[in-house]
C-alpha cells in the first residue's frame, strides 16, 4: 500500500509518545480502498494501548474510510481530511470528537501550502 510509509510514520510516533501526556484515548478501524472505492486492508490505530495493527475491531470509537491514495496525500500535506470529507472522498462513522483529537494530534488537518 502507498500508506505504509505514512502508518509507519504514525507506528514510530506512538512508540516515542509519553503514555502519561496522551491527549487521545480512542480507538480507530480506517478502511484503506483502491481507486474504485473495493476495500484494500483494514488497520486499527489504537491510542488506549499505543498500537497499530492491521485488522479490524468492534471497539473503534471512529471508523474512517478513505483510499490508500488520499490517506498518503494527507500524510504528504498535499490535502486534507476536510477537503476529503467536504469532496465525499472519505467517510467518517462515529465520535467525531475523537476523530477530531486524532486530526490535532498528528496534524492531519494542516492546510497545504
Amino acid at each position: 500500500m502507498q500508506s505504509d510509509e505514512i502508518i509507519e510514520k504514525i507506528r514510530n510516533k506512538l512508540k516515542e509518545s509519553d503514555p502519561s501526556k496522551r491527549t487521545c484515548m480512542s480507538i480507530f478501524q480506517f478502511n484503506f480502498t483502491d481507486a474504485e472505492g473495493k476495500l484494500i486492508k483494514s488497520m486499527v490505530f489504537d491510542f488506549k494501548e499505543l498500537n497499530i495493527y492491521e485488522g479490524t475491531t468492534e471497539s473503534a470509537d471512529t471508523k474512517i474510510k478513505v483510499s490508500d491514495e488520499d490517506f498518503f496525500k494527507i500524510g504528504c500535506k498535499q490535502t486534507t481530511f476536510d477537503q476529503l470529507l467536504a469532496e465525499n472522498k472519505a467517510q467518517v462513522e462515529g465520535d467525531e470528537e475523537a476523530f477530531h483529537q486524532l486530526l490535532e494530534k498528528f496534524r492531519l488537518n494542516l492546510k497545504t501550502e
